[in-house]
């Protein structure tokens, strides 16, 4: 499988920027013939986004724009950084999460499990951390995920 890791550098709080421009490079990445594209953490919110993740605004922003992903998304999968909502009933309200997305939907994600609270991270603030380890499969491949 030939995967593509994208380095980006988005802009926090720039949603429907960030994901035209993941949409842009996951199809430039299709033209070499990638079959999977590795956007960075936290890739359609912007990171760090800090104290604008305890906004239900700055949150559900990232829906529409997620759609929007998805229906773009052909002929390649992606993994991408954003931040997910914890279902649970205890623990804080987010993860920090991956999503794999392909063809037109959502078909996986992944919760960081290590979250950094030193220096300039405060992530354990903010993000509930994730139960276990993540594998997604993509195209008959198993593969783990891991963020950060």
């Amino acid at each position: 499988m030939k995967i593509a890791l994208i380095q980006t550098n988005p802009l926090i709080g720039d949603f429907s920027g960030n994901v035209t421009r993941m949409i842009e490079l996951a199809g430039r990445a299709r033209e070499v013939g990638c079959e999977l594209a590795v956007f960075p953490e936290l890739a359609v919110s912007g990171y760090p986004p800090r104290d604008l993740l305890e906004r239900p605004a700055f949150i559900n922003a990232q829906n529409e724009p997620l759609i929007e992903l998805a229906k773009k998304i052909s002929g390649i999968s992606i993994i991408c950084g954003v931040a997910l909502k914890n279902r649970g009933k205890t623990g804080k309200p987010l993860y920090n999460g991956a999503l794999l997305i392909r063809d037109g939907k959502i078909s996986g994600a992944a919760a960081k499990r290590l979250l950094p609270s030193y220096d300039v991270f405060d992530e354990t603030r903010y993000f509930e951390p994730g139960k276990m380890s993540s594998v997604i499969e993509v195209d008959g491949l198993r593969i783990g995920v891991t963020i950060c």
